[in-house]
């Protein structure tokens, strides 16, 4: 240990303690960053810590992540200790502000870009539910509004608040998504709130809203949505039944044919459901199970014959597809999530989301896709390829093929000026031939455009330093198959450095670590809280840190179970062996009721 002491006066550096009992050589230079002393984090390392989050990457393998760029860890001064511990203090530090960030971050979105909507609710002071929309996703909603979906079983945060998107079909056939909630609870009162926020965004009532057969959705859909079509979502009531009916019907194929091909079916009319649907539980012995009458009573709910008249409802039946992206944004989220890792993580599910749109945009644009009748000049199949999207021209073109080989027009008349058809179409399995009406018009289904690319708030103070990375890799990967030029680029990176490091006194690994978060969250950090983040919330599933089982799932679960045999009877019946009427033995023992 050595002691050095500077008169300011005379700035004459006197040493006035030296200790040589645990003495060493000094540091080899390629030992330099292995020394404890010289661990440190630079700003390029903080940001990635925060930013690998957001895809589920630990501080722990960020730091393997960051070796692996920098050629090894010799070459990273930072150690596996320093990553975590910097995870640590960012948890400390936004973690008694996280709801409060939240909101300031969205606010600062709201009062930057006009079209930006930002909604919250408190209770004493605590964040109870809250609702954003932005404008591309304002954009989209306005074009592709004629049914959503809403699935509200994903916990994404540490406080388990339930997240709600609403998600609809562009006109690529993708999910994407057209607002997002945060709620406490599954209450009327809760749902209202939300739906009235997202109708005060987007100004308008969707055609048709799908959801589960939740109860308290259920009635503030009605409420909120007054005229909008509620449709249930068929795939959790079709997977009810085998809890809903006896055991041996559950593996009857005849039985499982019969009432799929009844229940998906679009093209019959409600009469011809009713009648059928009548004829098959008289077949099948099931004219006293209530499940089943209480979902005939509901069948405008839920059978798509009873939305045949409404635009587009072949859309969505189900609500999977609202279920297939929010386990996108389950991708990049975490239960364990702050509220301002959540809405890092959303943003980068919805980053990956309008890539995907953009990028089908250009290959619908820019190239042709094959014709199946090019030698018959079939205008509306050539027109068809111009004006849709390649996955919508598809659709088209089948239906297209079926016109062709399948449909002829049995007459034509004029009513109230506009030209009616009636179209038969024959079906090929059945040999049946039913007919169609239908009105000559145009409609189209083109491409989207963003109006705006919003620039993310978080980040603008890192606006510099992310050009400056920008700049320095384009110019390796032009000089990186050149030797002369690339030693020509670090004697010239070198000089800038040196030029760079004149006169700062302040290296990145002495700011204020307080400092260093509030520019990677975008807002200050303040003392003063005035908006508390909530505490553990417990609704429906909690303690679950995955997806929510819905009733029907758990249903299927508990069907597929194996089923226990009673010895004295030798059935599968549901009571048990000490009560069995025919049981040889009476024997009484512990037996568990049978499954």
């Amino acid at each position: 240990m050595i002691g050095f002491d500077r008169n300011v006066a005379t700035n004459i550096i006197t040493v006035y303690a030296f200790e040589d009992t645990h003495n060493h050589p000094l540091t080899e230079f390629n030992e330099e960053n292995i020394c404890s002393p010289n661990h440190c984090l630079s700003i390029f390392d903080q940001e990635l810590i925060v930013k690998a989050s957001t895809i589920n990457i630990g501080a722990t393998k960020a730091h393997k992540l960051r070796a692996s760029l920098k050629g090894g860890y010799d070459n990273l001064p930072a150690a596996k200790n320093d990553f975590k511990n910097f995870w640590r203090d960012y948890t400390n530090i936004v973690g008694p502000n996280d709801a409060q960030c939240v909101v300031d971050q969205l606010i600062i979105h709201r009062d930057t870009y006009k079209n930006f909507n930002f909604q919250y609710k408190l209770d004493d002071d605590v964040l109870n539910a809250m609702f954003w929309v932005d404008e591309t996703r304002r954009d989209n909603y306005n074009k592709f509004s004629d049914v959503i979906s809403m699935d509200a079983t994903y916990r994404t945060n540490r406080y388990n608040m339930i997240f709600v998107p609403f998600t609809t079909i562009n006109n690529h056939d993708k999910t994407i998504n057209v607002g997002a909630g945060l709620i406490s609870d599954e209450t009327i009162e809760s749902y209202s709130w939300l739906l009235e926020a997202f109708l005060s965004s987007h100004k308008k009532k969707p055609t048709m809203i799908l959801s589960d057969m939740d109860a308290a959705l259920s009635c503030s859909i009605a409420k909120v949505f007054e005229g909008c079509t509620h449709r249930l979502c068929m795939w959790h009531i079709m997977s009810k039944i085998p809890s809903k009916i006896e055991a041996d019907l559950v593996s009857n194929t005849d039985f499982k044919k019969r009432i799929n091909q009844l229940v998906w079916n679009m093209n019959i009319k409600p009469s011809e459901f009713e009648n059928k649907w009548d004829l098959m539980l008289n077949e099948f012995h099931l004219k006293e199970n209530k499940w089943l009458a209480d979902m005939f009573n509901k069948r405008d709910k839920w059978i798509p014959s009873y939305f045949r008249d409404i635009p587009m409802c072949g859309l969505m039946k189900t609500t999977s597809r609202s279920e297939r992206s929010n386990s996108l944004f389950n991708v990049f989220s975490s239960p364990t999530n702050l509220l301002v890792n959540f809405m890092f993580n959303f943003d980068n599910a919805l980053s990956k989301q309008r890539h995907e749109q953009k990028r089908l945009d250009i290959a619908s644009r820019d190239t042709s896709p094959q014709l199946l009748f090019p030698n018959e000049n079939l205008k509306i199949e050539k027109h068809a390829s111009l004006v849709y999207t390649r996955e919508a021209f598809i659709k088209v073109q089948k239906q297209i093929k079926k016109a062709f080989y399948q449909c002829f027009q049995k007459n034509s008349v004029l009513i109230d000026g506009r030209q009616q058809c009636t179209i038969v179409y024959k079906e090929l399995k059945s040999g049946k031939r039913p007919e169609f009406k239908m009105e000559k018009e145009h409609s189209g289904y083109w491409f989207s455009e963003d109006k705006q690319k919003m620039e993310s708030v978080q980040y603008r103070n890192y606006k510099f330093l992310h050009d400056a990375t920008s700049f320095f890799e384009k110019c390796v990967e032009s000089v990186i198959h050149d030797k002369e030029k690339l030693q020509e680029l670090v004697n010239s990176l070198q000089q800038l450095s040196e030029t760079c490091g004149k006169g700062v006194s302040t290296r990145s690994s002495s700011i204020p670590i307080k400092d260093v978060i509030e520019n990677i969250i975008g807002v200050p950090i303040s003392s003063d809280v005035k908006i508390k983040v909530p505490s553990e919330i417990k609704t429906k599933g909690s303690g679950k840190r995955s997806r929510i089982k819905s009733a029907a799932e758990k249903a299927i679960a508990k069907a597929l179970k194996p089923k226990r045999k009673c010895k004295g009877c030798n059935q599968f019946v549901n009571h048990d062996i000490r009560n069995c009427p025919i049981n040889p033995s009476n024997v009484l023992r512990p037996f568990k009721k049978h499954q």
